[in-house]
C-alpha cells in the first residue's frame, strides 16, 4: 500500500525555501515519489491532506543519553538498575523522543549493551522508536569523565583493544572522552584526559571498520588533539578557539554543540554544587565559540546531551532557538537537524525529503522558517513510513475507484 501526502509545502533539507502544492509517495518505508500538483492516485493508496501544512524531514539529535532522564541526577536513577532494566529505561526514553518527531538519535555512551540492544530490537522491527546509532560505552581514562558509563583503558594498547572490542560488540562508532566535564566529580572541563596517542589508536581501529569517532572534547588543548588525530565529530567544543575552529573547517570535522545542556546545568540549584559552578563558568566561553564557529562557517550538527541533568529529551527545541539566535538562519538550523547530522552520523538513506530516502517526516502546522518554536507544537510524526503520531487529527481517505482522480 502506499501513502501519498497531498498539497504540502515542503522544506525538503536540500534546498533554501519551502516549496508549495507538492505531494510525496511513500511505498512502504521509502519515497518513492515528490512533485508538484496533482498526484497519480491510484485504488488502495491511503491519501493524507496536508493542505496549509508543512513537512519536513524528521529531526536528528547527534549528542544523547537514552539511560538517562532528565532529571537533576540520572546517574543515581540507574545506579541501581539491572541490565534487563536499564535497557527498559533506554527504550522508554528513546519513545519520547520519537513522540516528539525526533526520528534518528546518536547515542554517545551507555553502559554494556544496554541502547544497543534496544537499537537491535527497534531496526528488528520488535519494539517502535527512532533510528538509534549507539557506541556503547565511551573509552575513558581510568577514573576519567563519565567513567561510569564508560570503559576504562589507559595507554594506546590498552585503548586500542577497547575499541576493536566495542567495534565488535556491535557499536556505530566510537566515542572517546577527551577532557573532562560538568557531571563527574573532581575534574575541570579544560583539563586534558586521553592523550594524542591514546585516541590515535582508536581513530585507526574506528577507520579501518569505515566508523566515525565522535570525541567529548571541552578544554582547548583536548579539542587541539581530536583535530590532530581526526575525529569527525568534536562534541561541546566549549573552549575552541578560532584557529582550532579554522582547522575544523578546514578538515571538515563537525561540531556537535549541545547549547543547551549546558544553560540548564548553569541555572538549577537542583543539581550538585560541584556541578553547578563548573556550569556557570563555562556558559559564556561556549556561547561565544558557537558565534564564532557560525561565522567561520564550520558544520554544525544539532546534538543536545539530552538525558543529561536537567535536561529531558523536550529541551532539543531549545537548542534550535540558541542556534537560531547565536546568528544561524532558521534554514540553517533545520538543515543542521537533518541533512547535515545525517551526514555526519554517516546515515545516507534519510535526513532529506528526496526520491529514494527513508519516510522519516514531521507535519506540522505552521512554517517553522518564520519562528522555530513551532517545531515544538503538535505535530505528525512518520516513521519509516508508518505515521506514528497524529496530533493534528489530518483527513485522509483510502482512495477506491470513485476517489481516483480527486484533488483533496
Amino acid at each position: 500500500m502506499r501513502t501519498i501526502l497531498t498539497n504540502c509545502t515542503v522544506i525538503d533539507g536540500i534546498i533554501n525555501e519551502a516549496i508549495s502544492n507538492t505531494y510525496i509517495v511513500i511505498q512502504d518505508d521509502v519515497i518513492t515519489e515528490i512533485g508538484i500538483g496533482k498526484a497519480n492516485v491510484t485504488p488502495g493508496d491511503h491519501v493524507v491532506n496536508c493542505t496549509g501544512k508543512y513537512v519536513l524531514p524528521g529531526l536528528i539529535d547527534s549528542h544523547v543519553h537514552l539511560v538517562w532522564d532528565g532529571s537533576f541526577d540520572p546517574q543515581s536513577v540507574i545506579n541501581p538498575l539491572n541490565k534487563e532494566m536499564l535497557a527498559l529505561h533506554a527504550y522508554k526514553h528513546a519513545t519520547e523522543y520519537l513522540e516528539l518527531g525526533i526520528t534518528t538519535v546518536r547515542d554517545v555512551a551507555s553502559p554494556n549493551q544496554s541502547v544497543l540492544s534496544v537499537r537491535d530490537a527497534i531496526n528488528q522491527k520488535l519494539l517502535t522508536g527512532p533510528t538509534i546509532m549507539a557506541s556503547g560505552p565511551a573509552i575513558t581514562m581510568t577514573g576519567g569523565h563519565v567513567h561510569y558509563i564508560g570503559v576504562e583503558a589507559d595507554g594506546p594498547d590498552e585503548v586500542r583493544k577497547a575499541a576493536r572490542q566495542l567495534l565488535k560488540n556491535g557499536a556505530d562508532f566510537i566515542k572517546l572522552m577527551a577532557t573532562g566535564g560538568i557531571y563527574t566529580f573532581g575534574e575541570e572541563p579544560g583539563s586534558p584526559q586521553l592523550t594524542v596517542e591514546e585516541m590515535q589508536a582508536a581513530v585507526e581501529e574506528a577507520h579501518k571498520k569505515n566508523k566515525k569517532v565522535a570525541a567529548h572534547a571541552e578544554g582547548y588543548l583536548g579539542i587541539k588533539n581530536c583535530i590532530e588525530v581526526g575525529v569527525d565529530t568534536i562534541e561541546h567544543g566549549i573552549y575552541a578557539d578560532e584557529e582550532s575552529l579554522l582547522l575544523m573547517k578546514e578538515k571538515g570535522i563537525y561540531l556537535v554543540p549541545t547549547m543547551v545542556v549546558m544553560k540548564r546545568l548553569a541555572s538549577d540549584e537542583r543539581i550538585a554544587p560541584w556541578a553547578l559552578e563548573k556550569a556557570k563558568k563555562v556558559t559564556a566561553p561556549h556561547q561565544n565559540m558557537l558565534e564564532m564557529a557560525i561565522k567561520i562557517g564550520v558544520k554544525i550538527a544539532t546534538g543536545t546531551d539530552c538525558g543529561s541533568p536537567v535536561t529531558p529529551p523536550e529541551y532539543y527545541f531549545d537548542e534550535l532557538l540558541i542556534m537560531n539566535d547565536a546568528g544561524m538562519k532558521p534554514m540553517d538550523v533545520i538543515h543542521s537537524s537533518t541533512k547535515i547530522a545525517a551526514e555526519a552520523l554517516g546515515i545516507e538513506d534519510r535526513g532529506v525529503i528526496s526520491e529514494g530516502k527513508k519516510a522519516d517526516l514531521l507535519i506540522v502546522e505552521e512554517n517553522p522558517l518564520e519562528d522555530l518554536s513551532i517545531l515544538k507544537n503538535k505535530k505528525v510524526v512518520i516513521k519509516d513510513g508508518v505515521i506514528v503520531s497524529n496530533q493534528l487529527n489530518l483527513d485522509s481517505v483510502r482512495a477506491d475507484s470513485r476517489s481516483v482522480g480527486i484533488t483533496l
